[in-house]
């Protein structure tokens, strides 16, 4: 018996021993933030681990587990028991021996046995370490045969052939060399032709050339620079060292994100194996997770980030510089805005550190002397589009032979910022026309004091999917809470907000569209309602928020490119949209009048040219946009609706500022050990804080008392309970040229307007044009 019990000593020998591991190597789950919850604190994309222990040693946080913990990752665990063998062979192979025979099964993982040969191609090095214990060695040469052999079809095993259909995309297999694993997914997003500056991209930029491409917005810019990387990717997937392989650089958060989604649903397969090989780097998240996630095996191989958080990434750790020196491909989306002053500065200081870093690698290996291929991408590359509109100096006229003259204009000004292998390609798929002419533009002219009311009228009278672009983010608050007061759902988006607000912000604005499209389409006599989203300039650029029918100016912009991306939000993917601008009559005679000289195009002064040979009357520029036709009669009942709705917002406002105002100052009071109630006798009697008092003496008197904010909104709700009527018809509705009541019964005509038709501002605007013709 005593002979039977020894081996039992050994079987504490494998008793699981305290391991130090790198944190990127633990199994993170992420942490789940209640919708309840506005704001946590404004962390997002928190993850969290248990059964860890975390030590400080030499000023270093440590993070300790068990060897066999299930806190690592699968393929951790294997690194860290081969490092373990390894350690124990040394010490001789009976004890190995001993240790196998008296092992309990049920200790065996499922799989463990046959892990060599189901393992992927990512961990047939450690796979073949396993087997070679348990198996004759000479199977291992047949084993890296075979395998050296399948390597092109890595993908195979990660693609279930029930999902796989047949690709019949002729006009994108004609176009470039494209994988299996591009086509399919184009094909799954139903992308089933290019766009015309894909067309004259993807090939181009597939033979390694510099590119600086301008399109319309909404033509597929981010596809025509993403396909040719991405399938990059693909190509090198199964390369054991991996350098990077485009850095993307946004001049906003919420773009960054945009294209990593775009990216990552063209090529899921290869997400499959390496979730993080296309990794987004932006600013209000948390920066310690970013640099925990650029440590991961292949991770990071494709970057899009906002400059500002990757300067700050790359002077924390100098090691990314040496990795990111070796990137193949830089590409500049809103390439005109990022070049601008405030995010150059930035940009100008991350492409020195990592021309320097390349440079020294160039000349320790003697390498080419050519530097990464630069793609520069945007919808405006024009100089004179960037003069402010508000400016009352004249600007210096500059005048093209052609368009091409005047992009050669905009490359050599580019050239002094941006290192270029060689003079780059220009594509140039909309060279006439700055707008899209998929999109109608309009004016609404209105009294200064009334922007409110006539952008209630707009949403009344043309209900549905509509975004208001603000220059001032007190606008976008005020407006916000005014049209929820008048019980139609409105977003925000601005700088101020955190990230995590934003996100939040936009993907309940998207939830709330597409929950009333799909009432619509299931039910066409539906009342249809307006979703709206306030935004401040911040979403102006890139954002592809689907099924946009309306982008309403609520100020005009401060520059011509600004309005030009604020309009390219709706009208998106080959669809038409509306772009309305509220204009007060002091900006019609100055930035009004230089946004639309500038935005004339050459087709309309050829056409000025021709007409003034034969006598004919050249077309001004305040023709070039209709007026949208305002009815009195509706605006007159939505008067009085405004005015409630907009006091008890001013009230609002007033009193969440002044109540964040005392409180701050009751926090400093107690932190400096002040009365407050003294201090704020001295302030009164003092001039010198007469800025601060006269500001909360303006928020005091927008502050109304409880009873009457009881009054307002009851009176506010009373009147929103009554319907609008056209021509103010109360009485007789079977009567007169049109049948109310016979139209109410069959839900005919406008959804919230009785006596009106249902209208739509895009057809509004057409049939005017073609009365005008």
């Amino acid at each position: 018996m005593g002979k039977k019990r020894a081996p039992q000593k050994g079987k504490t020998v494998t008793k699981p021993q305290e391991i130090i591991v790198d944190e990127s190597k633990l199994n993170w789950k992420p942490v789940d933030i209640p919708d309840t919850l506005d704001d946590f604190g404004g962390f997002y994309g928190l993850e969290e681990i248990d059964g860890v222990d975390v030590k400080v040693v030499d000023g270093k946080v440590t993070f300790v587990t068990k060897k066999d913990s299930k806190v690592l990752k699968d393929s951790n665990k294997e690194k860290v028991g081969d490092d373990q063998e390894s350690v124990e062979n040394e010490s001789g192979s009976d004890s190995e021996s001993e240790l196998l025979e008296f092992k309990n099964l049920d200790d065996i993982k499922e799989g463990e046995l046959s892990a060599a040969s189901y393992s992927s191609s990512d961990e047939d090095e450690q796979g073949n370490i396993e087997s070679s214990k348990l198996t004759d060695p000479s199977e291992d040469v047949d084993e890296d045969v075979d395998e050296d052999v399948l390597k092109e079809n890595v993908f195979n095993k990660d693609i279930n052939i029930d999902d796989i259909s047949p690709v019949n995309l002729p006009e994108w297999t004609n176009l470039a060399p494209l994988s299996m694993t591009i086509l399919q997914s184009l094909q799954n997003l139903n992308f089933l032709r290019p766009t015309e500056i894909q067309k004259k991209s993807i090939p181009v930029i597939m033979q390694g050339v510099d590119v600086m491409g301008k399109a319309s917005t909404g033509s597929g810019k981010t596809l025509a620079y993403g396909i040719p990387i991405v399938e990059k990717l693909v190509s090198n997937f199964s390369q054991k060292n991996k350098k990077p392989i485009s850095l993307i650089f946004t001049p906003t958060r919420e773009l960054a994100h945009q294209v990593t989604d775009h990216l990552k649903k063209i090529c899921e397969p290869v997400l499959a194996k390496s979730q993080y090989s296309i990794l987004s780097l932006t600013g209000g998240l948390s920066i310690q997770k970013q640099q925990r996630l650029l440590k991961y095996d292949n991770s990071g191989q494709i970057v899009i980030a906002t400059p500002g958080r990757f300067l700050e990434l790359l002077e924390k750790d100098n090691t990314l510089i040496k990795r990111f020196s070796k990137v193949d491909t830089l590409i500049l989306d809103e390439a005109d805005r990022l070049l601008q002053d405030g995010h150059f500065d930035e940009f100008e200081k991350i492409i020195k550190h990592l021309l320097v870093e390349r440079r020294k690698n160039r000349e320790n290996s003697e390498g080419s002397s050519k530097i990464w291929q630069t793609l520069i991408f945007s919808a405006t590359f024009s100089i004179d589009l960037f003069d402010k509109l508000s400016s009352s100096r004249q600007v210096k006229d500059r005048r093209f032979k052609n368009n091409e003259d005047e992009l050669n204009a905009v490359i050599q000004h580019l050239m002094s910022k941006i290192h270029f292998n060689s003079k780059p390609v220009i594509i140039d798929t909309n060279p006439e026309s700055k707008v899209s002419s998929q999109i109608k533009e309009s004016l609404i002219e209105c009294p200064p004091l009334e922007r409110d009311l006539y952008c209630y009228y707009f949403l009344t009278m043309f209900p549905g999917t509509t975004l208001i672009f603000c220059n001032a983010i007190d606008s976008v608050k005020k407006l916000t809470v005014y049209l929820n007061n008048l019980g139609i759902p409105a977003f925000q988006i601005h700088s101020s907000m955190t990230q995590k607000n934003r996100l939040k912000s936009l993907e309940r604005f998207k939830q709330q569209s597409a929950k009333q499209k799909t009432i619509n389409h299931s039910n066409p006599d539906s009342v249809q309602l307006s979703t709206v989203l306030i935004a401040s300039d911040v979403a102006a650029r890139g954002l592809d928020i689907p099924g946009v029918q309306h982008v309403i100016h609520y100020h005009l912009p401060r520059s011509t490119d600004i309005y030009i991306h604020r309009s390219g939000r709706t009208a998106r993917a080959g669809s038409e949209g509306v772009s309305a601008m509220i204009c007060s009559p002091q900006e019609s005679m100055g930035p009004l009048r230089k946004l639309r000289k500038t935005l004339a195009t050459k087709n309309s002064v050829s056409t000025d040219l021709n007409s003034r040979s034969t006598n004919r009357k050249p077309i001004k520029w305040q023709n070039t946009v209709p007026l949208l036709p305002i009815e009195t009669d509706i605006l007159s009942q939505l008067r009085e609706r405004s005015r409630l709705a907009g006091e008890l917002a001013d009230h609002e406002i007033a009193s969440n500022s002044l109540r964040k105002d005392d409180n701050w100052l009751k926090k400093a009071a107690d932190e400096l050990g002040i009365d407050v109630d003294s201090d704020e006798d001295d302030i009164s009697k003092s001039n010198s804080d007469t800025f601060l008092l006269k500001n909360k003496n303006k928020k005091m008197q927008k502050t109304i008392n409880k009873d009457k904010v009881k009054a307002m909104r009851a009176t506010l709700n009373e009147l929103l309970s009554v319907p609008i009527r056209k021509d103010r018809r109360q009485k007789y509705l079977t009567g007169g040229l049109v049948n109310l009541a016979d139209n109410l019964v069959k839900k005919r005509g406008h959804n919230s307007i009785i006596g009106h038709e249902k209208t739509n501002a895009l057809e509004t605007l057409k049939k005017k044009k073609k009365r005008n013709n």
